[in-house]
């Protein structure tokens, strides 16, 4: 029988927007993932159990993770216009924050503070993904198989395998290896754990929205064909790798290196360097970066455009995605795969931890950073949007001295 969102009807759109906007101003990188669990799972709005089904569902089409996510809850909990607004109100923080630091470095010149700030930031992140690592450890590496598919997941990525491969190698592993390792959940009993909760709003009203959005996807395709100005370019550039790229921002970087700095020259290698850092300083999802390009080809409209187009089609994907997804779920291989998707999912974060660590934690000061964060978050339960901001003012003002 199906149940209705009650938890989540009962917050105003107004108070559901706003949360999301509070994620994309205090949340980086890989944290966004515990502060859009700590909100959806912490006010009961989803369970725990679909937000992992959205974790695992956003790894198989092209875009950000985190950013497909936040789309893949809010669309579940208020519909189109719901998770309009909502993904609208996530990224507004970081383009405002990137926008403002684009305009002191082309302008100035190289901010010599970023880089204290981003080392603090950085070793703070490898605390909270310790942390949400640790989680997801003992929620989904509880048998034998799981554990061959997180280390194979890991392997894999550590030899630079696509994203794409490495979540298709783990869905047929979890199917194959599931005729000779058995769980000892039944078949039935995996059943049951299929949510029943409906989408939020009629189907036609959802429907309507996803025709629209598919049209300004198509259109998007048209511009790049035909419009070869330069703001043309840059969205159809911008569009391109926000529709083929899979993986989290550091997985999609490389495209979008080809694009900005090989193919069109729009900057130096440097300058890319550059804007890679503002998009880690900024909180919100790293690929915010093709603000900090578009500002550079065509000042604030060219950051709109930039941004707009790297994120649309993820915003596209995911709303059809959530649509078919929802009536597939209640297949027992959909929830095997599902199994196999968080296993990969849980080894592929180990990598990332260890790369950020072996980027951030270069001096014992850091190693003190991540542990502190880590304990605050893990054991203290303090808000990340404590952690990060207290952590950002010591980093500046122990530059400052």
């Amino acid at each position: 029988m199906d149940k209705s969102n009650s938890s989540a009807d009962k917050i105003s759109l107004y108070k559901f927007v706003l949360s999301f906007f509070k994620i994309g101003l205090t949340a980086y990188g890989m944290a966004i993932l515990q502060q859009l669990k700590a909100l959806i799972i912490g006010k009961k709005w989803l369970s725990r159990k679909e937000v992992d089904e959205g974790i695992a569902m956003v790894q198989l089409y092209p875009g950000p993770i985190m950013y497909n996510l936040g789309t893949y809850c809010s669309y579940r909990l208020k519909g189109f216009w719901g998770s309009l607004l909502a993904s609208f109100s996530f990224l507004l923080p970081s383009y405002l924050l990137i926008l403002s630091l684009s305009w002191l470095y082309f302008t100035y010149g190289t901010i010599e503070w970023v880089k204290p700030l981003f080392m603090a930031i950085e070793a703070m992140v490898v605390g909270i993904v310790l942390h949400v690592l640790l989680d997801f450890g003992k929620r989904y590496i509880n048998n034998a198989k799981a554990a061959t598919i997180a280390g194979i997941a890991f392997l894999l990525l550590l030899f630079h395998i696509n994203a794409l491969i490495i979540i298709l190698t783990a869905v047929i592993l979890e199917i194959f290896l599931n005729i000779f390792i058995k769980d000892k959940k039944t078949d039935l009993e995996v059943s049951k754990e299929v949510q029943t909760k409906t989408l939020s709003g009629k189907f036609s009203h959802r429907l309507i929205g996803i025709i629209a959005t598919g049209i300004i996807f198509i259109t998007f395709f048209a511009i790049g064909l035909f419009d070869h100005s330069k703001n043309g370019e840059l969205l159809f550039s911008m569009f391109k790798v926000g529709s083929v790229a899979f993986g989290s921002g550091f997985t999609i970087m490389p495209l979008l290196q080809q694009e900005a700095v090989l193919s069109h020259h729009w900057l130096t290698m440097q300058q890319f360097t550059d804007g890679i850092a503002f998009g880690q300083l900024t909180p919100g999802p790293f690929l915010i970066t093709a603000t900090f390009i578009g500002y550079k080809v065509s000042g604030i409209w060219g950051s709109i455009i930039a941004t707009f187009g790297m994120f649309f089609p993820s915003f596209f994907y995911t709303l059809v995605v959530t649509e078919i997804y929802d009536k597939i779920k209640k297949f027992k291989w959909i929830q095997r795969a599902i199994k196999g998707v968080m296993s990969a999912f849980t080894g592929m974060l180990a990598w990332v931890l260890l790369s950020l660590s072996h980027v951030s934690l270069t001096a014992p000061k850091f190693f003190i950073w991540a542990v502190i964060s880590f304990i605050l978050v893990r054991y203290f339960k303090l808000n990340i949007l404590w952690i990060f901001l207290i952590g950002i003012i010591i980093a500046l003002g122990t530059y400052l001295l």
